[in-house]
């Protein structure tokens, strides 16, 4: 019972950021009552157990097209670049993990990937060191720090910021944005870092940065840490 009402709570989530955070666990809550269900199918509550199951299915499902299957079929990678005769960039974003204790494997994955753009998240005090290693290879960047010194964002770049421009943080240091020329293409770029759903301020947070988000290039590319399931109302 009780994990049917939070499944489809989860389904209310414009109505209340209390009622989305369930959302983010749609998938769990799926499988765990159609396990819980099968049993039933062999006792004289087989007709709800059907009805229940049905309903896991079918919130299952709306999950299915953001879920990753990788491991069951072949991954058809649509994202690499064709081989054209035109610039290729790249861009890496990464989840630093504020406390990191390997941090020089993660600047020889930089150095390996070589990307153009790299956008970082939870970038602490202890990364804007580290990250200083790496200045003469990204020498346009800006860093914004979070209130608490842990969950901050970067934006690093090999290619300059448009002329006439300038790289900001938004409001806590949520998102770094940067206007970034490829070749004499300028494209908005966005790295953002989301808290955690309701109680936490995601939700308010999102509030905030609607105003910044509407302000980007149609082109613009964001990447990051949004600490959101597709499907939810976040």
């Amino acid at each position: 019972m009780a994990c049917s009402i939070a499944l489809v709570a989860g389904f209310f989530g414009t109505l209340h950021p209390a009622f989305d955070s369930f959302s983010h666990f749609r998938v769990h809550l799926a499988v765990l009552m159609a396990l819980c269900a099968l049993p039933l199918l062999a006792t004289t509550f087989r007709l709800q157990a059907a009805v229940a199951l049905l309903f896991a299915v079918a919130a299952f499902a709306t999950t299915s097209g953001s879920l990753s299957f990788s491991r069951l079929w072949p991954v058809q990678a649509a994202y690499e670049a064709k081989n054209e005769d035109r610039a290729i960039y790249k861009l890496l974003q990464m989840n630093l993990r504020y406390d990191n204790p390997t941090p020089k494997k993660v600047l020889s994955l930089i150095g390996r990937t070589n990307p153009d753009v790299i956008t970082l998240d939870e970038v602490s005090a202890m990364w804007a060191t580290e990250l200083g290693y790496i200045s003469s290879a990204y020498p346009y960047r800006i860093l914004c720090p979070y209130p608490n010194g842990i969950f901050g964002v970067a934006l690093l770049s090999r290619r300059p910021f448009a002329a006439g421009t300038e790289a900001r943080c938004e409001r806590r240091g949520a998102m770094a944005t940067a206007t970034v020329d490829f070749g004499g293409i300028d494209v908005d770029v966005a790295a953002i870092h989301l808290s955690w759903p309701w109680p936490r301020e995601q939700y308010w947070q999102i509030g905030e940065l609607t105003e910044p988000l509407s302000a980007l290039g149609e082109t613009a590319i964001m990447a990051g840490d949004c600490n959101a399931a597709p499907w939810s109302a976040a």
